[in-house]
Order: C-alpha cells, then structure tokens, then sequence
C-alpha cells in the first residue's frame, strides 16, 4: 500500500512539474534565472573558493589537528574523534552542503568510521555567517539579527549532536591520507561539486516559485522556504505574518536548509556510500528548537543595542 501511495505521489508530481514548464514556461523561465542568480552571486564568489580550501583542509590532515583543540569537549559532548571535532568547526562556517562532502571525504580517506561519518552529515551544513547576517538579517531588517539567527541555528544544530553523542563508533580505519592531499583534486571535486548545488537551486527555484503563485494562504508562503531556502525566504519575508512571526520562520528555515540543500546532502552521502538516515528528523529537531527560541527571545532583543 505505501509503495503504491509513493509511486501515485511521483507520478503526479512529475506531471504537475511537466505541465507547470509548458503552460507557465515564460514565469518558469524567470524562477530558473533567479535561481542561476544566487548561484552566480553566491555559491561560485563564496561557497565554491571556501569548498576548495575545506577539500585541502580535510585531505591534508588540519582538520584533524584543528579538532584536537576542541578534541576532549568534543569528544565528551558529542562523541567525535578529533577529525570530526575539526569538521565540527568547518560546518559551522563552511556554509551548504560543507558538511556532507566533508563527511564523505574524512571517511573515505578512512579519518572517521562510518557510523561518525552518518551521524556528522545531520548536523555540520549549516548556513555561513555572512549569509545569515548580509542576507537573512537585510530581510529581517537588521543585520545584527541575523547573526542572532546565526547562533541559535548553532546552538540547536549542537544541541542536536550532544542528543546523538552515543551513536557514533571513534574508531577510524586507516589514516594513510597523504595519497588523498591534491590542489588539482581540491579544486576539480569543488567545481563538480558546485555545479550539483547549482543545478539543485535551479530546479528548486522553480518548484518554489510554482508554490508561490499558487496564492493559496500559508501553503504559497511557507511551503517555497520548504524546498528552496533563498527564493523562500523572499517570499516568506512579505508575507506580512507580522515582524516576529517572520523572523521566527526565517530562523527556522535557515535551520532546516530546504530540500534543495537536503538532495545536495544526499547525493554527497550516497556518493560514499553513506546513509544519511539522521538528517532529515535532525534539520527538523533543529528547525523547531530555532522557531521557538528567537520567537521567545524576539520581545527582548534591543536592535539599537546590537546595530551599535
């Protein structure tokens, strides 16, 4: 029965997808611009030159010593070797998907065991700081509230780590990387590796926006940040829910990533033969946590305060 439910769901979607491009091509036309705009404009000037270095980071073995200075908290509070600890620190600055293809990287050179690998993967993509305070803070309004997102989206991903402490297995096989260490590789695994996110934001953007003109309430607003987090997060700004609301959702969905980012994840992750079984009830674990934190401490955040 569910198997004849999911396969009903896939035949519909496809259709409902087809049919969108050839009656609305000229509107699908603008969403797939829009979505080649974020890649232009942020993922080949930002996300692509930091994957290049996270790649020499992690084949080259700093990751792991860069992990060794948080080596014992991390170790005790969420059960990571000290190359995970290091990947711990990357994800939280290397912006989407860092920590998937980080993951799949230190367990195919053998840095980190399997089970680490998997449950690492659910907790180390997470937005960059410059894109929660230069983007999601310009549409909150305030700059200094988006680095605010940006922290709680930390605490709740760590938050999510110490609950899965005891799932992972610090016994890594072998640690022979030397071989693994290769500008050339670095850069040609990053470029690949760029033009899988773009064409995911592409595709994305498109069904976002099918969504948006739908104006059906709530479904037209929410559901966008949903599947492409940049273009929903457009849309979810005007809805006119009202400032805390929006800000509360927003935080949310920089938190969960969209199932744009979720596809990036699970290609990187299958890719190396891992599974990425955490991920989804982690990014909605932390999703959740976001929402209720900055809607509670909204009312008491002095912007004035902060923008000084």
């Amino acid at each position: 029965m569910a198997k004849s439910i999911k396969y009903v769901f896939t035949v519909v979607s496809i259709t409902a997808f087809t049919a969108y491009l050839l009656f609305f091509g000229a509107q699908s036309k603008q969403d797939a611009a829009n979505g080649l705009s974020v890649c232009v404009n942020v993922i080949l000037t930002t996300v692509f030159p930091f994957s290049v270095a996270a790649q020499l980071l992690i084949t080259s073995g700093i990751c792991g010593r860069l992990g060794r200075i948080i080596k014992k908290p991390a170790s005790v509070l969420f059960g990571l070797s000290p190359a995970g600890a290091g990947l711990l620190l990357l994800g939280f600055i290397g912006g989407y998907p860092c920590g998937a293809s980080g993951a799949a990287e230190l367990y195919d050179s053998g840095q980190i065991s399997k089970s680490e690998a998997e449950v690492i993967i659910s907790y180390t993509n997470n937005a960059t700081p410059a894109f929660m305070i230069n983007y999601v803070g310009l549409l909150l309004g305030e700059k200094t509230l988006g680095l605010v997102c940006y922290f709680i989206n930390i605490f709740s991903a760590l938050l999510w780590a110490f609950l899965l402490r005891k799932r992972t297995d610090k016994k890594p096989g072998s640690q022979d990387i030397s071989r693994n260490f290769s500008f050339v590789s670095a850069v040609t695994k990053s470029a690949l590796s760029a033009l899988y996110v773009c064409a995911f934001i592409i595709v994305f953007s498109v069904v976002s926006g099918a969504f948006a003109r739908l104006d059906i309430p709530y479904i037209s607003r929410i559901l966008p940040a949903l599947f492409e987090l940049t273009t929903g997060a457009e849309i979810l700004s005007a809805s006119g829910y009202g400032a805390r609301i929006i800000a509360a959702a927003l935080c949310a969905a920089a938190s969960f990533s969209g199932l744009c980012v979720a596809s990036q994840v699970f290609s990187a992750a299958d890719g190396a033969g891992l599974s990425p079984k955490y991920y989804i009830p982690g990014k909605v674990f932390q999703a959740v946590i976001s929402f209720i934190l900055l809607y509670l401490i909204y009312p008491v955040i002095r912007i004035d305060f902060f923008s000084k």
